[in-house]
């Protein structure tokens, strides 16, 4: 009786995985899926792609990283302008390591 029980409940989360793809629904990205910004690396316009950067934040944290790069995202902090309210907007979508993967703005 519980093996019946488990397989109709696989066979009904894989129907509603499966008729969520088929219509088209695309699932909610998660943090792995969550586009990011290197603040090491990307440049103005990539900067500004953040909620709530613009382009004299964007130099700002150019300016700063010339002097002393990023270690850890929290270092985003001693960047005028960035205090704890602004950061935490922005920190799942920025990294000090690996690629930018955003494209566009990103609107939380």
């Amino acid at each position: 009786m519980k093996k019946c029980a488990v397989q109709t409940m696989c066979m009904a989360i894989a129907f509603a995985f499966l008729t969520g793809a088929v219509n088209g629904q695309a699932a909610e990205p998660t943090g792995d899926d969550a586009p990011v910004i290197n603040i090491n690396t990307a440049g103005e316009k990539e900067l500004s792609f953040l909620p709530g950067i613009g382009p004299s934040k964007a130099k700002a944290i150019l300016a700063h990283r010339e002097k002393r790069p990023f270690k850890k995202a929290e270092d985003l902090m001693r960047v005028k302008g960035i205090g704890r309210k602004s950061f935490a907007k922005i920190r799942k979508y920025i990294t000090v390591t690996g690629p930018t993967t955003a494209k566009t703005k990103i609107t939380p």
